[in-house]
């Protein structure tokens, strides 16, 4: 029996032996409990896995299938649009326009030109005449500030407002007769109002440019001067009534003119 079951088992150990020869190259890089399932399998014949000890067929194992697990979609956040940047404009910076200082315009009504004399109130009688008076280039103030409408109009005043108001017109002669006119800003005024019978001297040799005159006296050199050179007093006194020359004035024609006199007559007669 001894020899019998050495005989069995060197032949299993030949086999063995040849079997793992011929399948040395395939099973190369097997692991060690493969080669042991490989040998013994031929030998004793394969069984399955799952086959117990015990002949009893090992019940499958129930292999879960996984449920897929599904994948969240991934939000993809919009990335917010990027608010276009508004272009500030520049401030376009105004050119700085040097204003030169405006002149004072000189004033168009009666009473804002008379108002530049101090001793010229608005409502004067005679304001309106004096304002007039200096835009015509008659008279002017005796300063800046003054017009003195009371001083005393004289003999030279008086030939000198008409001649202006009549455009000072320029003498036929430049010689005069008179010892008391031999320059001055009443020469050429003098000469003219004498060549036009307006005015006489006092004496052959003598005009007497500043004696003071009377309101009848300035009133006959108006009425002259408007082409009547033979014109008394009382026909000048008549007709400065009818054109209501001295209308406010008080006292009559032979109260001494004043300045605010002879300008307020020569206005309402030649304005």
């Amino acid at each position: 029996m001894a020899d019998d079951k050495k005989e069995k088992f060197n032949a299993l150990s030949n086999k063995i032996k040849e079997h793992a020869a011929n399948t040395a190259a395939n099973a190369a890089g097997a692991s060690s409990d493969g080669e042991k399932r490989g040998l013994f399998g031929g030998l004793f014949g394969n069984k399955p896995n799952n086959a117990s000890a015990t002949g009893t067929a090992a019940k499958p194992t129930a292999t879960t299938a996984a449920k897929p697990t599904a994948a969240k979609p991934t939000t993809t956040t919009a990335a917010k649009p990027t608010t276009a940047t508004t272009s500030v404009k520049p401030t376009t910076t105004a050119a700085t326009t040097t204003v030169k200082p405006t002149t004072a315009a000189k004033p168009t009504s009666s009473a804002a030109k008379a108002s530049a004399f101090t001793d010229v109130p608005a409502n004067a009688y005679y304001a309106e005449a004096v304002a007039w008076a200096v835009q015509k280039g008659i008279t002017s103030g005796t300063t800046e500030t003054t017009f003195t409408p009371g001083n005393p109009c004289h003999r030279g005043h008086a030939a000198t407002f008409l001649w202006r108001a009549n455009g000072s017109p320029n003498p036929k002669s430049t010689k005069s007769p008179f010892t008391d006119v031999t320059d001055g800003p009443f020469y050429k005024a003098i000469l003219w109002a004498v060549e036009q019978g307006i005015m006489q001297g006092k004496t052959a040799t003598t005009f007497e440019p500043t004696a003071p005159c009377t309101r009848g006296e300035v009133l006959t050199y108006l009425l002259r001067s408007e082409g009547k050179p033979n014109a008394t007093e009382a026909e000048a006194v008549k007709w400065a009534n009818v054109k209501k020359l001295m209308t406010g004035f008080a006292g009559g024609a032979s109260v001494p003119c004043t300045r605010a006199d002879i300008v307020t007559i020569l206005y309402r007669a030649k304005a």
